[in-house]
Formats: structure tokens, sequence, C-alpha cells
């Protein structure tokens, strides 16, 4: 028996309110370890710590707690100091241990009316405060399998919050490789870029212009000098204005200018061109930084970040420059979404749909069964549950093929037709929406050529169309697009090819199709 959750934390940040809280909600006891001590010794915790100093009392703290983490089966709540123990932290291995944290000025102004803080604490909170934080943050973070924010909100809000990352809101995908990394797609994952630069002495942050990002990028700024790692920012231009040399060159200069050694580490905050143009950043500078992948928009989660293809754009492309160049870890908070458009997740919506005809048929289903409720982006839809689908078909393909020697071209199913209309429209279409038309096109091309059945196309348009994404486009001509096709990168000596299905999950590629195919096909989208 053991402890079904685990709460540690600073002083003040309500690790004992909450842990009751969630212990009456799941109806099992709920034990702190200051209780345990006093129950064990008979004395109060100013009296163990006066009887036996400050190592006898943390000897006898540390036993207390691995014997609750051997016997215990409720809901265990640490002392703020506890994590201080190596043995300890050695017991709390395995365990699931969720970081109660807030605002270093909630916890000041907690603690300056606790009747239980300790007196030099309680005498002056702010400057305490600060010195626990730096002497202890690290080792909460490094500890902490998941963080709850609880200057966010009521007690009662906290609790449902710790029920749903019990109740299984996180999910981890690893992609594999020789330089394999785990993808964290839930919420409230800030925290964990802490732990994945942990031992960096300096990190670059590079971020999208938006206004919510901005601040997002300023958080986790704060978080890393708290950790001991310095931070410097550089905002991005806004979307595909991002992946221009010129921006690379910008940030290069940054770097040097700040003497960013190989021991850094990059950390890209926002959409697809920002983590596109973030990893041929870290690839380049220096031959090579740790990259982690922080992704904002759904796009972004199930395409561009996850993959290790870096790039940026070119007058005669999109992604013609770039590099595969994995990231060390990458992170789906899902709770970003709230401050993103419905228009950008519709769009990101086109490739969750696209993975689920290259090779998940239960994507689909999802699609059917729920309609326009997959655009709700709050926890209790299928969001979450899309997006796990759809990096987990990334992840198996790329795990297998990770330079695109093979397999890995399935992921650009519909992207030829879709890239093409980018570049005419230069790039002021949504990529989502441009993939959704060209995955209708493939289907057209492949039922033309008798390889996909009768049907496929008008089952492609549907599972767009369900989720609100364009199925057909005009404004253009044929020769117009295919001129722009022959400029994509999966041209190869001169012959267009296209990724098409047979069936669902059945990949195939087409080189130079007949023209009549071809047109069958541009008439399928309209044009």
């Amino acid at each position: 028996m053991s402890p079904l959750v685990v709460f540690i934390g600073m002083p003040g940040a309500g690790k004992s309110t909450v842990g009751r809280a969630v212990a009456h909600l799941l109806n099992v006891p709920f034990a702190d370890s200051d209780s345990l001590i006093i129950q064990r010794t008979g004395h109060s915790i100013p009296e163990v710590i006066e009887q036996f100093g400050e190592t006898g009392f943390r000897t006898i703290e540390a036993d207390v707690i691995a014997k609750a983490l051997r016997d215990f089966g409720g809901v265990l709540s640490l002392g703020g100091g506890s994590v201080i123990s190596t043995d300890t932290q050695r017991a709390l291995s395995g365990h699931r241990v969720i970081l109660i944290d807030a605002d270093d000025a909630v916890l000041a102004e907690r603690i300056a009316h606790s009747h239980t803080a300790r007196p030099l604490l309680r005498d002056d909170p702010r400057s305490g405060i600060d010195r626990l934080r730096s002497e202890r943050d690290t080792l909460y973070r490094r500890l902490a399998t998941d963080v709850v924010y609880s200057s966010a909100g009521p007690v009662a809000e906290v609790a449902q919050e710790v029920l749903r990352l019990l109740r299984g809101a996180y999910t981890p995908i690893h992609v594999g490789g020789e330089d394999g990394y785990t993808v964290h797609i839930g919420r409230q994952l800030r925290y964990r870029i802490t732990n994945a630069t942990a031992g960096a002495p300096a990190a670059l942050i590079v971020h999208a212009p938006e206004a919510p990002l901005r601040r997002y990028a300023q958080q986790v700024a704060s978080d890393l000098q708290r950790a001991g790692t310095t931070a410097h920012l550089f905002e991005l231009p806004r979307a595909e204005a991002a992946k221009d040399i010129s921006t690379v060159q910008a940030v290069w200069d940054f770097a040097g200018a700040q003497q960013l050694g190989r021991d850094a580490v990059l950390i890209a905050i926002g959409g697809g061109a920002t983590t596109d143009v973030g990893g041929f950043i870290a690839a380049t500078w220096l031959r090579g930084i740790p990259l982690i992948n922080v992704s904002t928009t759904l796009l972004g989660m199930v395409d561009a970040a996850v993959g290790g293809k870096t790039g940026i754009n070119t007058s005669h492309g999109k992604n013609l420059v770039g590099s595969f160049y994995p990231p060390r870890s990458v992170l789906c908070d899902l709770d970003v979404l709230a401050s993103v458009p419905r228009e950008e997740i519709r769009s990101g919506l086109a490739e969750v749909v696209k993975c689920g005809f290259i090779r998940d048929r239960g994507i689909l289903e999802l699609v059917a069964q729920h309609g326009q409720g997959v655009l709700d982006v709050g926890p209790d839809g299928p969001l979450q549950e899309l997006v796990a689908r759809s990096v987990a078909v990334k992840s198996a393909v790329v795990s297998a093929d990770l330079k695109e020697s093979g397999l890995r071209e399935i992921l650009n199913y519909g992207h030829t037709l879709a890239h093409a209309i980018e570049l005419h429209e230069h790039y002021q279409r949504r990529h989502g929406e441009a993939v959704a038309i060209g995955c209708v096109f493939a289907a057209a091309l492949a039922e033309a050529l008798k390889i996909a059945p009768e049907g496929f196309t008008d089952l492609h348009r549907s599972a767009f169309a369900t989720v609100g994404l364009p199925v057909s486009y005009s404004g253009v001509s044929r020769k117009e697009l295919l001129h722009a096709m022959y400029s994509d990168k999966k041209v190869r000596g001169g012959h267009l090819r296209f990724v098409v299905l047979k069936e669902i999950g059945e990949p195939s590629v087409v080189t130079d199709p007949p023209r009549e195919a071809l047109a069958k096909a541009f008439a399928a989208v309209g044009l």
C-alpha cells in the first residue's frame, strides 16, 4: 500500500489544504508529515526541533515519510523542507508527486497570516520566501511528476485540477530513434520546461509576438531565473514572417551578444512557424544546442513541433532550407489553446484528420462522433485524445524514419497541393485549410487512378467538412498550381510525386500521374 498522491511545495502553497480537499473528494484518509511526527514523538514541531535540533528533526521527518510512503494508502502532504533529505528524495521515486506552487507574493501574504509558520519566516516572509525558493525550487521541480498552481483560484478548483491529473489528464508519448525524446500532452505543463532545462546555465527563449504568448514566455523566464538558469527573451515576427533568413541572422546576433555557449538551451514558444525557425536556429548556433519546443497551437502540437524537422522559407517555396534536428523535449500544454482563435483550432484539426486517414481510423470515428464538438478546448472535450492519437501516429512514423527516406513521406499526405496553394497566396492561407483541400485532391487522384475505392473522395470531403474545413479552392489556374508543385520538396529528378492512399492506413506514392487523372483531381476541388 502506498499514497495515491503526495504533495510537496513551498510554505504557504496550500499543500495540506488542497490535500484535505482532494482526500475528501476521493473518500480516502489524509495525513501530513508534521502531524505524523507529532504522533510519533508526542511533541509539537517546535518542541521536537528544540529537543533534537534541526538535523535530528530532519532525520525523524525522513523516517516518518519513508514509513508513510510504504504503508499509508491515502493523500499525503509533506513539509516544505522535507525534500532536502536525500533519503526522502530516493523514497519519493516512483510515486505520484504533485508540486503545489503559487506566486511568491501570494506565499508571502499567506505566511504573514499563518499561525503555523516558523517565527523567522513569519517575521520577514518575502525575504524568507526568496531564500527558500532559491534553495528548494530546483529540487521541487525535479521530484514532481506534475505541478498545480494554487494561486489561480479557490481550493475547490485547485482540488478539481488535481483530480483531472490523477484521472490521467496527461499523456507522455516517446519518440524513438537515436535521439529519442518525449512529447508531453496535458495541462499546466509549464513546470516541465524548467525540468527539461535543469543544469543549463542559460536559455534563449524565442517566442511568437501574441500578447498571451509574450506573457507565457515571461513566466517561463521567471521560472528559469528562480531555478538558476539565466533566461534571454527574443520576440519573433508573426507567423510565417518569422521563417526568413533575416530573422535567423537577428537571433544569431542576439545569441552572440549574450555569449550563449553550447551548454545553453533554446526554448521555442509558439506555433509551427516559431518551432520551425527556433529549431533551425538551435541546429545551427554553434553547430547545435539543445532544443525544447513548447507548442501553443493545435497545428503545431500535432505537426510542426514533433518530428525533428526545422526550416525557413525562400522566395521559391516553403521550408526549402532546414535540417533534421530532434528536440530534447516537446510540450503540448492544452491550457494555452484557450487563448487561440477558434479558426486556428479548426486549421489544426486538418492535420488531426489527416493522421486519421493515414494511420488511425479511431481519429475519424471521434471526429464523426463529436462533430464541431472537437473544437472544444476544455478539459472535458475529446481534444486531448485527438492530440495524443495524432502525436502517436507521427511518433510511430518518425521513430522509424527520421530523415524521410521512406515511410515518413506518408506525413506529407495532401501537402503537395497544399504547399502550392500556400505559395500562391504568399502564405496568407492557413496551413490546415490548404492541407484539407490537398487531402481531398489526393483522394480524388487516387480514385481517378483506380487505386482507391469509389467514394473515397466523398469520405474525405465529409471528414474535413464536419469540422468546418474547406474542401474546394478557386481563384487560380491549374497551370499555376502545377508550376508551384514542381518546387515542392517531394519532387525527385523533375518528376511530380504525390502521396496517396489505397485505403485508410494504406499509403502509396504516385509519380507523374497522367493528365486526365490530374484533371479529375483538380475538378474534385473546384478547379
